[in-house]
This record gives structure tokens, sequence and C-alpha cells, in this order.
């Protein structure tokens, strides 16, 4: 009974992460709208990097989780190492956003001081293993930076319909993802042999279902952001 709840939670973690590693395809290739197109918005100009990298580091995961299980630490390295570009990337995106409207100086020093954070977890841990508190500062950066971008368009009569706009939706997409991960990443070192396997995989479903979505709100902005957009 026992073997079969593990089996069967493996094949639904294979699942979702195997439909993560998928959705995170088709970001790629909706991002690819975004390619010399001189009417999206300035600030969406470059952001088909994100999900281009995002690619490339699912790729060896893929390949690790499905096939060559003995490039566990190889893989967990990388992923250690890529929150340096995810905390990086979004945040200069969020602040290319709010910048004529937010102090600069201040974003620059919440940039600052988290990958200041960040990098001081990667130098001082072991990078095969998962560092989940690297993660949950680094969620907790961005959803502070989401935080700042919804006061700025909500203390300010919009000029644009935010069902079109596309940061709108990147930064929904990243404030849903973080600020979902920030209470599991936090706790999950501490439950990993207090709880029932099935429970923690379930954890860390939710995780990676976080991911898919935030990449399904990306494709959203790109849809967006080759429309044209209404002003009232």
């Amino acid at each position: 009974m026992l073997w079969r709840n593990y089996f069967m939670s493996r094949m639904i973690n294979l699942f979702i992460f195997n439909s993560q590693c998928f959705v995170t395809l088709l970001s790629f290739l909706f991002s690819l709208k975004l390619v010399r197109n001189k009417n999206i918005p300035n600030y969406m100009k470059g952001f088909f990097w994100y999900p281009t990298v995002g690619l490339i580091i699912a790729i060896p995961l893929f390949l690790a989780t499905n096939f060559f299980h003995f490039f566990h630490e190889y893989t967990t390295t990388i992923n250690n190492i890529s929150l340096l570009f995810h905390y990086s990337f979004l945040s200069i995106f969020i602040i290319r956003v709010v910048s004529p409207n937010i102090n600069f100086t201040f974003l620059i020093f919440i940039f600052l001081f988290f990958l200041f954070l960040l990098l001081y977890v990667l130098v001082n841990n072991s990078l095969t293993k998962q560092l989940n508190m690297a993660f949950s500062l680094c969620n907790l950066g961005l959803t502070i930076f989401c935080i700042i971008y919804y006061y700025n368009i909500f203390s300010n009569r919009p000029s644009l319909d935010l069902k079109r706009e596309p940061s709108f939706w990147i930064i929904t997409g990243i404030f849903f993802c973080m600020s979902t991960h920030i209470p599991i990443t936090t706790v999950l070192d501490y439950l990993h042999h207090k709880i029932h396997y099935t429970i923690y995989a379930g954890l860390i479903n939710v995780l990676i279902v976080c991911y898919m979505v935030m990449h399904l709100f990306f494709i959203k902005a790109y849809l967006c952001s080759v429309q044209p957009q209404k002003v009232y």
C-alpha cells in the first residue's frame, strides 16, 4: 500500500512537472511574437529572453527527471544559480515599468538588498542541494516589487485598460507565483522529514503548478502586446 501511494505520488509529480515544461515551451514559442516587433510596448522588448533562458534551463531538468536521474546534483546546481537570472530579470522588468512614477533610488536599493541576500545564501551553501531559503528570498523580493507596481497603478487613475495591458498580466503572474511560493518554500526544509511523503510531494506540486500558471499569464501578456491597446 505504501509503495503504491509512493508510486502514484511520483507519477502525479512527473506529470505535473512535464506539464510545466510543456507550458514553458509554449511560453517561449508565443514570446517569439515579440522578437523584432516594433509595435509592442518598449518595456516588453527583450522580454522573450526570460522564457528563452527558462526553456534552456528546463531541458536538462526535463532530461534528468525523466531519463538521467544521476544528473540530479548537476541540475539542482543549475536551478539554484538560475535564481540570479530569475530575480534580476523580473525585478529589472518591474523597475522599468514603475520607475517613471516611483523613486528610482528606492527601487535600486530594494533590488540590491535582496540580490545581496540571495548571493550570500548561494555562496555560503552547497549548490548541489535545493536551497529553499534562496527561493524564499527571491520570491519575497519579487513580491515586494509587485506590490509597488499595484500601489502605483491603483493610487492613480489608470490610463490604460488593464485587461489589455501586458505589464499587468506579467506582474500579476509573478505576484501569484511568488506570493504562493513564499509560505511553502519557507517551511519546506522543516517539513521534509516531519510529514508524509505524499503531502510533501503535494506541496512540491503546488510550487510547480504556480510556475505553470505564471507562464500562462505571460502568454496572455504576449498576446496583449501585439494587439492595439485601448485608452480610456
